[in-house]
């Protein structure tokens, strides 16, 4: 089945909003954590838009659940369209290998570039003042204990000491098999929607909501094709759908909402009240999307289509080009203009050495990933004719 064009283009913008977020709380990071953290413009003005609509443009967490919800969403379209079990069976098979390959490689390519002291992230902190950035790559690399937590410990016991951005690893892959096993059972149960209410209670303080809601979004979209039903109010439902996607997007994770536009929304019996809210808000914009001709053709843009090819490993590269490559660019820069500039430079400078290598990672590591995991599928479960 091929894909679905323009979600992968909203993956693609949702993978570019990940790299941006951590290089904004790498370089600034009271843009996200609010009071209390070493600002670098002139008027402190990364407090005040901490806490503000343009939130929007580095929240990283939202783009995470954006994600979610399109794998609950991808990772079911094709049974609800066909209803055969055996798609269930084939995904399920396929999907650790097709994660496990190119996180290895991830893992391993930190491993080295920490035996041969390429990160620079501990100075870069000190100047920047952020504590996130001096916490990670500290520690003696051995060859066994990458192996294991690419593909053991990533996987299965949220361990990522190699490469942080593997938190989500862990949801992905067990998101996954809650989708693969709610089809198994469910997937043709005339009245599943019962079961959805039931997963929507026991996992809406989750990131397994993300995938519940994708699933159900999946399930309806392939019966009925839209929907909103074609009335004079469906742009008014669509327009005011986006701009509460947007606004739940835009809620703060880093910081207190106290203080801001956010805070009647703060709920202190919610474990993860931003988490829950940025779900929704992804909810909510692939409702737009998915009944939308003008967002499709948006998405559908031939640059957030090539960032939708490379999402996966850029997702998985980009922290450890920060840390190494852009950090070094950084303390080279710093000493000789305003930091501002420095970082703007920075970045400029990195972000093509970060599409290359997501590139060349997309073609040598992730297709081929796909190619195995598909190989393996048919030798163990399809049967020679």
């Amino acid at each position: 089945m091929k894909k679905i064009q323009y979600l992968n283009g909203l993956r693609g913008v949702a993978a570019f909003e990940v790299v941006f977020h951590h290089f904004i709380l790498a370089f600034y990071p009271a843009l996200f954590s609010g009071p209390g953290i070493a600002t670098h413009l002139a008027a402190g003005e990364e407090v005040a838009a901490s806490g503000s609509f343009l939130n929007l443009l580095w929240d990283g967490n939202f783009a995470v659940c954006i994600f979610f919800v399109l794998s609950g969403f991808v990772l079911s379209h094709k049974f609800f369209l066909r209803k055969e079990r055996e798609i269930i069976t084939a995904s399920a098979v396929k999907r650790y290998f097709r994660l496990a390959l190119p996180v290895a490689f991830s893992v391993l390519l930190a491993y080295i570039l920490m035996k041969l002291s390429l990160f620079y992230n501990d100075p870069v902190a000190t100047l920047s003042g952020s504590g996130w950035l001096s916490g990670f790559w500290n520690f003696q690399p051995n060859f066994l204990d990458s192996l294991k937590q690419a593909f053991i410990g990533s996987f299965f016991f949220s361990v990522f000491d190699y490469n942080a951005i593997l938190w989500t690893i862990a949801c992905e892959f067990l998101g996954s098999f809650l989708v693969f096993g709610f089809l198994a059972i469910f997937g043709k149960a005339p009245k599943r929607f019962w079961a959805y209410a039931f997963l929507i209670l026991v996992f809406f303080q989750t990131y397994y909501l993300a995938f519940i809601l994708g699933m159900l979004l999946s399930d309806v979209i392939a019966h009925r094709q839209m929907i909103l039903r074609n009335s004079k109010t469906k742009k008014v439902w669509l327009s005011v759908l986006m701009a509460a996607g947007l606004f739940l997007g835009s809620f703060p994770i880093g910081r207190d909402p106290q203080g801001t536009a956010y805070a009647f929304m703060d709920m202190p019996w919610m474990t993860s009240a931003a988490t829950f809210y940025h779900i929704v808000g992804a909810f909510f914009l692939m409702i737009v999307l998915l009944d939308s001709k003008k967002m499709q053709r948006f998405f559908s843009y031939k640059y957030f289509l090539f960032l939708g090819e490379i999402s996966f490993a850029m997702y998985l590269l980009h922290f450890i080009i920060l840390g190494s490559f852009s950090s070094f660019v950084f303390l080279k820069l710093q000493p000789e203009m305003a930091y501002s500039y420095a970082v703007a430079l920075s970045f400029l400078i990195s972000l093509p050495v970060i599409l290359l290598v997501s590139y060349a990672a997309y073609e040598l590591v992730d297709k081929k990933a796909v190619r195995f995991s598909h190989f393996l599928y048919e030798k163990l479960f399809v049967h020679k004719q």
